[in-house]
C-alpha cells in the first residue's frame, strides 16, 4: 500500500494556519470591543431618551392643562377660605356660650350640695343620742361629700374646656388675618402665570421631542449596526471551519479509511480540500469586506445626527434657563408662597381641630360626671327615705331627725333639674363640635392637597427639564466625541483587510492547481466529506463544499438536502454572539 505524499506539509501551510489563528483572535477582540463601544453609545442615548420621556411626559398638553385647571380650582378654594374660617369662629363662639350656660347650672348644683352638707351636719346633731343613727350621719355626710367632689371635678373640666375654646377663637382670628394679607397677591400671581405656562411647556416639549426623535433614530441605526456585527462572529466561525477542515484531513489520512486510498487518490483529495479551503477563504474575505463596508457607511451617518442633538441642546438650555421668562420657576415661587400659607393655616386649623376633638372628649367626660351626680342624688334620696322610715318607728324621739331627712330628700331632688339642663347643653356641644370637625376636614382637603399636588407637578416638570438640559449639556459633547471615535474604532475592513488578503494569497498558493476530481472514489471519502459538511452553519459554505467534495451517497444527500434548502435566517441563528 502506497503511503500518502507529504509534499503539501510545507511552511506555507504552517504560516497559513498561523495567519488564520491571528485573524481569528483579532476579529474576536475587535468585534467585541466594537460592540461594547456601540452598546455604550446606545446606553448613553437610552439615558438621554429616558430623561426626555420624563420631560415630555410631564409637560404634555393634557397634563399641563390638568395642572392649570387644578390651580384654578385651588384659587377658588383660596377665595372661600375667609368664609370657612368665619363659620368656624362662629362655631367656637357658640360653644363658648354653651359653656357659660353650663357654668350657671353647675353653680346651682353646687348651691344645692352646700345645703345638703348643712342637713348632714344637722342629722348628726339631732341623732346624737340615738343608737340607730350613730353611723347614719357619717355615711350620708360622706356620700354628700363625694357629690361635692364630683361637682368640683366637673367644674374644673368645664373651665378647661372654656380655656381651650378661647385658644381656638384666637387661632381663627390669626388665620383670618393671614387670609387678608396673603391670599390676594397669591391669587394674582397664580392667575397671571397659569395663563403662560401651557404655551411655554408646549414650546419646550416640542424641542425635547425633536431631540428624542433624533436620538431614537441613532438608536435604530446602532441597532442595525449591532445586527451587522454578526459578520464578525460568522467570519470567526468560518475561520474555525477552515482550520477544522485541515485538521479533519490530517486525521482522515492517518485513519484506516485514509490508508485505504491510493497515493494518487490521496493527492487528489488533498488538492480538492486545499482548493475548497481557498474558495472558502475567498468568499469569507469577500463577505467580510462587503458587510464591513456597510457598517462603516452606517456609522459615518451618526456624526450629522450628533451635531443636530448639540444644536437642539443649546436651544433647549437657553429656553429653560432664561430668567424671568422661565414660567416653571415663577409658578414654583407662587405656589411655594401658597403652600407656606397652607402650612400656617393648617397649623392653626390643626390646633383648632385638636381643641374640637378635646372639647368633644370633655363633653363625654362631663356627661359621665352628670351620671355620677345623678347616682349620688339617688343614694342620698334613698338614704333619707330609709331614715324617715326608721324615725317613724321611734316616735317622738326620732321626730327631729325625720324632719331633717325629709328636707334632704327635697333638696336631693333639686339636683335633677340643673343636671338635665347640663345634659341638654352638652348634647348641643356634641352637635357643634361635629360641625366643626367637618369644616376642618373640608379645609384640609380642598386647599392643602391640591396645592401640594400642583407644587409637585410644577417641581417635577422643572426638575425633569433641569435634569434633561443638564444631561444634554454634559453628555451631548461626550456623545458627539464617542460617535466620532466609533467611525475609526469600527473600521474593521481597513484594520483586518490586509490580514485577510494574506490568508487568501497563502491559501491560493497551497494548492497545485490541477483538476481535483474525487468523484471516482467518493464512496471511500464519504465519512470524511460528511464530517466536514456537518461543520458548516451557512448555506454558502455547503454550496462551496459540494463543488469540491460532491455528496454522491444516499446518506450524504440526506444530510445535504435539508441543509442547502434551509433558510439563511435559521442558519444565522447558530452564529449569533
Amino acid at each position: 500500500m502506497l503511503k500518502p505524499n507529504r509534499a503539501y506539509d510545507t511552511d506555507q501551510q504552517i504560516e497559513f494556519n498561523s495567519k488564520l489563528t491571528a485573524a481569528h483572535a483579532r476579529i474576536e477582540k475587535r468585534f467585541l470591543d466594537g460592540g461594547a463601544v456601540l452598546v455604550s453609545v446606545m446606553e448613553m442615548l437610552n439615558d438621554l431618551i429616558g430623561i426626555l420621556d420624563g420631560i415630555t411626559g410631564t409637560m404634555d398638553q393634557g397634563k399641563t392643562e390638568e395642572t392649570v385647571a387644578g390651580l384654578r380650582r385651588t384659587m377658588t378654594d383660596l377665595a372661600h377660605l375667609p368664609e370657612i374660617e368665619r363659620d368656624r369662629k362662629s362655631g367656637f363662639e357658640a360653644l363658648t356660650t354653651m359653656c357659660a350656660s353650663t357654668r350657671g347650672h353647675i353653680d346651682d348644683i353646687h348651691e344645692t350640695i352646700r345645703y345638703l352638707k348643712t342637713f348632714a351636719i344637722t342629722v348628726k346633731i339631732a341623732g346624737a343620742g340615738l343608737a340607730e343613727f350613730s353611723g347614719f350621719a357619717d355615711e350620708i355626710r360622706d356620700r354628700i361629700q363625694s357629690g361635692a367632689d364630683e361637682v368640683a371635678r366637673f367644674g374644673a373640666n368645664l373651665e378647661a374646656m372654656r380655656a381651650q375654646l378661647t385658644d381656638a377663637r384666637s387661632f381663627s382670628s390669626k388665620t383670618l388675618t393671614d387670609f387678608s394679607s396673603i391670599i390676594p397677591p397669591i391669587i394674582k400671581g397664580l392667575t397671571e402665570n397659569s395663563a403662560r405656562i401651557v404655551a411655554q411647556h408646549r414650546e419646550m416639549a416640542e424641542i425635547a421631542g425633536q431631540v428624542k426623535k433624533i436620538a431614537q433614530g441613532v438608536q435604530g441605526k446602532i441597532g442595525s449596526v449591532l445586527s451587522n456585527l454578526q459578520i464578525g462572529d460568522i467570519t470567526r466561525q468560518r475561520i474555525e471551519h477552515i482550520q477544522s477542515i485541515l485538521q479533519l484531513l490530517e486525521e482522515f489520512v492517518a485513519s484506516a479509511e485514509g490508508e485505504a486510498l491510493t497515493e494518487t487518490e490521496h493527492e487528489v483529495l488533498r488538492e480538492a480540500v486545499l482548493q475548497l479551503v481557498s474558495a472558502q477563504m475567498d468568499e469569507t474575505a469577500a463577505d467580510f469586506q462587503r458587510d464591513c463596508s456597510k457598517i462603516f457607511t452606517s456609522i459615518s451617518s451618526f456624526i450629522d445626527d450628533a451635531g443636530r442633538i448639540l444644536s437642539l441642546r443649546d436651544e433647549l438650555v437657553d429656553r429653560s434657563s432664561n430668567g424671568d421668562n422661565n414660567v416653571l420657576a415663577l409658578m414654583e415661587r407662587d405656589i411655594v408662597e401658597a403652600c407656606k400659607l397652607a402650612e400656617r393655616v393648617q397649623g392653626s386649623s390643626g390646633d383648632a381641630d385638636k381643641v374640637v376633638f378635646s372639647v368633644a372628649e370633655s363633653a363625654q367626660e362631663l356627661l359621665r360626671g352628670i351620671e355620677v351626680l345623678r347616682s349620688i342624688k339617688i343614694d342620698i334620696h334613698y338614704m333619707a327615705l330609709n331614715s324617715n322610715l326608721r324615725c317613724s318607728k321611734l316616735g317622738e324621739a326620732g321626730r327631729s331627725v325625720n324632719v331633717v331627712s325629709g328636707e334632704m330628700r327635697i333638696f336631693a331632688g333639686k339636683l335633677e333639674t340643673p343636671a338635665d339642663a347640663i345634659v341638654e347643653d352638652l348634647r348641643g356641644v356634641e352637635v357643634a363640635t361635629q360641625a366643626l370637625v367637618e369644616q376642618g376636614q373640608g379645609l384640609s382637603k380642598n386647599f392643602s392637597a391640591p396645592l401640594n399636588e400642583a407644587l409637585d407637578s410644577i417641581r417635577n416638570a422643572k426638575s425633569q427639564m433641569e435634569q434633561g438640559t443638564q444631561a444634554l449639556a454634559e453628555e451631548g459633547q461626550a456623545v458627539f466625541s464617542r460617535i466620532s471615535a466609533v467611525v475609526t474604532t469600527l473600521d474593521f475592513e481597513s484594520e483586518l483587510g490586509a490580514t485577510f488578503n494574506d490568508c487568501c494569497n497563502i491559501a491560493a498558493q497551497l494548492s497545485q492547481g490541477f483538476q481535483a476530481d474525487v468523484s471516482g472514489f467518493a464512496d471511500k471519502i464519504e465519512g470524511f466529506s460528511s464530517r466536514v459538511y456537518k461543520l458548516y452553519t451557512m448555506a454558502h459554505e455547503r454550496d462551496i463544499h459540494v463543488r469540491y467534495l460532491p455528496a454522491n451517497s444516499a446518506s450524504a444527500h440526506a444530510t445535504a438536502t435539508p441543509s442547502v434548502e434551509a433558510d439563511d435566517d435559521d442558519l444565522f441563528a447558530d452564529a449569533l454572539f
